[in-house]
C-alpha cells in the first residue's frame, strides 16, 4: 500500500497525497470513501453498500453507481496503478470492496493514541508531557468527525465514539491542568465541556473543583444547583456520587479531597460507550424543516425556531443535529442554557445584562454600555459576515428579564444570517406561552412540538441499536411484536427507550424485564416530588394492575372523593399517572399509570405490604355489584398466609365457574386445579378436579367445533358448579 497517503476523518472527510489534498469528487463518493474507512480494512459487500448509502432503498442503478465510484477512487487514490492494475488501496473480492488503509494513516487513530498516552503519561506524573500530548491530539480535530457522513445511520455508531473521546480528552486536558496548579485555566476547559455536554457529570464535577481551587467557592455551590436543576428538569433524576461528593467537599471546604489525585484510568475505549448520542429516529419531518431554515438563514433571513415536550423526549439532541448542521454549512454555534450561562429566575440580581452575557459569548469584544440600537447595529454587521445559530436551551426556566430582553432583540434582529434555537418543556407558564407567542407575530417563528416515538420509529431504532436484530429481516413480526412491547413500557419516550434498549433483549420486555438503574433514577426523582399520600394510592393502583378505579380505591382508603381528586391531580401534574381517552360510546376515559412507574412502585413494596394490599382489594371488590369473581381470587391468590385456605377455595370455585359460564374453558380448569391443590376436604378435591376433567372435556368440544358454524352455548355440558360459594359451604364442615 501506498505509505504517502492520508485519511483525515475528525471533521469533512479529507484524503493526501504526501502535501497534495487529493479530490475526491461528489458527495455520494465521499460517503462511500467514509463507510469503507468505518469498515476498518474488512470487506463491505456491493449489496450492503448500496443498503447505507441510500439508507435502505437503493436504486435500480445502484450496484452500476457503486462501481463507477469505486472505480473513479482507485484512479484518484493510485493514479499510477489505474492503467496497469494490482491496486493495493482499494481492493476488491468475493466478500465485497476493501480499503487497505492502515490505522497509523488516520487522524482519528493518531487521536485516540494521542488521549491514551498522554493518560499515561499523567499516571506516571509526567504533567508537561501529557498536557502537551492531549493538546496535541485535540488539534487534529477540524469539526463533526466524518461529516460528510454525519446524517447516515451507518456511521452513527463512529461519530458517537469518536465524541465521546473527544469529551473524555477535553476532562483529561482539565485534570492535567488542575494537576499542575492552574486550576482557572482548567475551569474555561471544564465550562466549554459542561456547555457542549450539559448532562456529563464528570464535566461538572471539574468545574466545580477548578471553581473552589480558584477560590471561587460560592459560585462553585451555585453550578451543583444548576446541573442538579438540570438533572431533574431533563432526566427527572439526581446526581451521581461523583459529583455529589465534590459537592460535599466544597461545603465542608475539605481542600484534601478537593485537590487533584493521580490518575489511574484505563485508556479512552475504543467501543460505543453506553448513553452516547444516538441515532435519530422519527424526527425526519423536523429535519427536513431544520434543512429548508437553514437554507433560508444562509440567504440572509433571520429564523427563530422553538423545539418543546417533555423532559428526554430529544429536544437537546435534536438541537445538537441542528447544530451540526450548521456548522457544516459554516455557521458559527453559539449554546447557552438559562439557569446556567444566562437568564434564571434570579436573573439581573448584581445588576448585569444577561442579554449582554449571551451577546458576550458570541462576540467578547463588543462593547454593551452604547445602547442597544447600537449593539444590534454591531451584532447586525458581524452577523452578515459570519452567519451564526445561537441555541438557547431551557427556555421555560430563564426569568422574565431574559425574556423580554429576548424578545426586544427578535424585533430589532431582521434579515441577517442568524438562526435562534429554543428548547422548552411544556408548562403553564404564562409568561413563556406570552413569549412564545410574540415570537410567532414577530418572526414568524417555527414551532415544533416532539411528540412520543411510534412503534415504526422504536421498530426502526431497533435496527440500529438491538444487538441480536437481524437486518437482513426488518419486518419480522417478533420485532414488530417487541417494539410494540417496547412503545407501551416506555411511552414512546426517546430516552426511557434507548436506555431499555441497552439491556439485553430477554430483560426488556415480558415477565423478565427489569428496570434500568438509569430509568429507576428518573422515575424516584419523579416520586420524591410527591407526598406519602399520593404515593400510597399509587401502590394501591399499582397492585390493582395499574387502571386506577375510584370506586375500588375509595373502599381500599378511607379517604373522601374530593381529597382523592387532589392526589390523581399531584400524580397526573408528575407524570406517574397518565389520563386516556374513551376510545367511542359506553368506553370513557381512564387513568393509567405507565408501566415503568407501576413496575417501580411494585418492586418498592415489601411483600408483607404487597400482600395487605391485594388482601384490601379483595375484599373492597366483594363489596362492589358486578365485580368479576376471577379479580377478587387473583387478589385473594397473592395475598397469600392472610386468607385461609377455605376461602382461597371458594373463591378458586367460583373463578372456575364463571369462566365455564364464559366458554373459557382453559382458563376455567386451571381455576379448578387451584381449588384441587388447596382443598383439605378430600371430597372437595374429587369434586375440583372432576369440574377441571369436565372443563377441558368441554374444550376439546370446543375446538372441534372451530371452523364450522355453531353457537359455543349449545354445546353438550354446562358449568360444573354453583356460582354462589355459599351454595358449598357445608363442605368446609365435614
Amino acid at each position: 500500500m501506498s505509505d504517502h497517503l492520508r485519511f483525515v476523518l475528525l471533521g469533512p472527510l479529507e484524503a493526501w497525497s504526501g502535501d497534495t489534498r487529493l479530490d475526491l469528487g461528489p458527495p455520494k463518493r465521499r460517503v462511500l470513501l467514509a463507510r469503507l474507512l468505518i469498515a476498518d480494512s474488512r470487506p463491505v459487500s456491493a449489496d450492503r453498500l448500496g443498503e447505507d448509502l441510500w439508507e435502505g432503498n437503493p436504486p435500480a442503478g445502484a450496484l452500476s453507481s457503486i462501481h463507477s465510484h469505486i472505480s473513479r477512487l482507485r484512479a484518484v487514490l493510485e493514479p499510477d496503478r489505474t492503467r496497469r492494475g494490482g491496486h493495493t488501496v482499494l481492493l476488491s473480492g468475493s466478500a465485497g470492496y476493501t480499503l487497505n488503509a492502515a490505522p497509523h494513516i488516520r487522524d482519528s487513530t493518531r487521536f485516540e493514541e494521542a488521549v491514551n498516552h498522554a493518560r499515561g503519561l499523567l499516571t506516571r506524573g509526567r504533567l508537561t508531557e501529557a498536557r502537551r500530548e492531549v493538546q496535541r491530539g485535540l488539534t487534529l480535530w477540524r469539526g463533526t468527525a466524518l461529516a460528510d457522513a454525519a446524517n447516515y445511520a451507518f456511521a452513527e455508531r463512529e461519530i458517537a465514539r469518536l465524541e465521546e473521546i473527544r469529551l473524555a480528552a477535553g476532562e483529561l486536558h482539565a485534570t492535567v491542568l488542575l494537576h499542575e496548579g492552574r486550576p482557572d485555566e482548567a475551569a474555561v476547559i471544564a465550562e466549554e465541556l459542561t456547555t457542549r455536554s450539559p448532562l456529563r457529570e464528570a464535566a461538572w464535577a471539574l468545574l466545580l473543583r477548578a471553581l473552589y481551587l480558584v477560590g471561587r467557592p460560592a459560585e462553585a455551590l451555585r453550578r451543583f444547583e444548576t446541573i442538579r436543576a438540570l438533572l431533574a428538569d431533563e432526566l427527572g433524576t439526581v446526581p451521581g456520587p461523583e459529583l455529589s461528593d465534590v459537592h460535599v467537599a466544597v461545603l465542608r471546604q475539605d481542600l484534601a479531597a478537593l485537590a487533584p489525585r493521580r490518575s489511574h484510568a484505563a485508556p479512552v475505549p475504543l467501543v460505543r460507550p453506553a448513553g452516547a448520542a444516538s441515532v435519530i429516529v422519527g424526527r425526519t419531518g423536523e429535519l427536513t424543516r431544520f434543512d429548508e431554515i437553514l437554507s433560508d438563514a444562509g440567504q440572509g433571513r433571520t429564523r427563530w425556531v422553538v423545539l418543546s415536550g417533555e423532559g428526554g423526549i430529544g429536544k437537546t439532541r435534536l438541537a445538537e443535529e441542528f447544530a451540526a448542521r450548521a456548522a457544516d454549512a459554516g455557521f458559527k454555534t453559539v449554546w447557552v442554557r438559562c439557569g446556567i450561562d444566562i437568564g434564571s429566575e434570579a436573573d439581573g440580581g448584581d445588576g448585569a445584562d444577561p442579554m449582554g452575557r449571551l451577546i458576550s459569548m458570541a462576540y467578547p469584544d463588543i462593547r454593551l454600555d452604547v445602547g442597544s440600537e447600537a449593539v444590534v447595529g454591531e451584532l447586525t454587521e458581524r452577523l452578515t459576515r459570519q452567519p451564526t445559530i445561537c441555541l438557547i436551551e431551557d427556555l421555560h426556566r430563564a426569568g422574565p428579564r431574559f425574556r423580554r430582553l429576548l424578545a426586544s432583540y427578535a424585533a430589532l434582529l431582521r434579515d441577517v444570517p442568524l438562526i435562534v434555537v429554543c428548547t422548552t418543556q411544556d408548562t403553564d407558564d404564562a409568561g413563556l406561552r406570552e413569549l412564545l407567542a410574540l415570537l410567532v407575530r414577530q418572526t414568524r417563528a417555527t414551532l415544533l412540538p416532539l411528540d412520543p416515538l411510534t412503534v415504526a420509529d422504536i421498530h426502526e431504532l431497533m435496527r440500529h441499536r438491538s444487538t441480536p436484530f437481524n437486518p437482513s429481516a426488518p419486518g419480522s413480526e417478533l420485532h414488530q411484536r417487541e417494539a410494540a412491547a417496547l412503545h407501551r413500557r416506555g411511552e414512546g419516550n426517546p430516552f426511557l427507550i434507548t436506555e431499555i434498549l441497552e439491556l439485553p433483549s430477554e430483560e426488556r420486555t415480558g415477565p423478565g424485564a427489569r428496570l434500568p438503574a438509569s430509568v429507576s433514577r428518573v422515575l424516584r426523582a419523579r416520586m420524591d416530588l410527591l407526598d406519602d399520600r399520593v404515593l400510597t394510592m399509587l401502590q394501591a393502583v399499582a397492585v390493582t394492575g395499574g387502571e386506577l378505579d375510584p370506586e375500588l380505591l375509595l373502599r381500599i382508603r378511607t379517604i373522601s372523593r374530593e381529597e382523592l381528586l387532589s392526589l390523581i391531580d399531584a400524580a397526573v401534574t408528575t407524570r406517574v399517572l397518565n389520563w386516556e381517552d374513551g376510545t367511542g360510546p359506553g368506553r370513557p376515559g381512564r387513568y393509567l399509570m405507565p408501566d415503568l412507574v407501576r413496575e417501580l412502585v411494585l418492586q418498592d413494596l415489601t411483600p408483607a405490604r404487597r400482600q395487605l394490599l391485594h388482601t384490601a382489594a379483595a375484599r373492597a371488590l366483594a363489596e362492589l355489584p358486578h365485580r368479576h369473581p376471577v379479580h377478587i381470587a387473583r387478589h385473594l391468590m397473592a395475598a397469600g398466609p392472610l386468607i385461609a385456605r377455605e376461602e382461597l377455595v371458594d373463591a378458586a370455585f367460583a373463578a372456575g365457574n364463571r369462566c365455564a359460564e364464559d366458554d373459557q374453558h382453559a382458563e376455567a380448569a386451571l381455576w379448578f386445579d387451584h381449588a384441587a391443590a388447596l382443598a383439605d376436604d378430600p371430597g372437595v378435591r374429587a369434586e375440583a378436579r372432576h369440574a377441571a376433567d369436565t372443563a377441558r372435556r368441554q374444550l376439546d368440544q370446543l375446538e372441534r367445533w372451530i371452523g364450522h358454524p355453531c353457537d359455543p352455548a349449545d354445546l353438550p355440558g354446562g358449568p360444573a358448579w354453583p356460582t354462589d360459594p355459599e351454595s358449598r359451604a357445608g363442605r368446609h364442615s365435614s
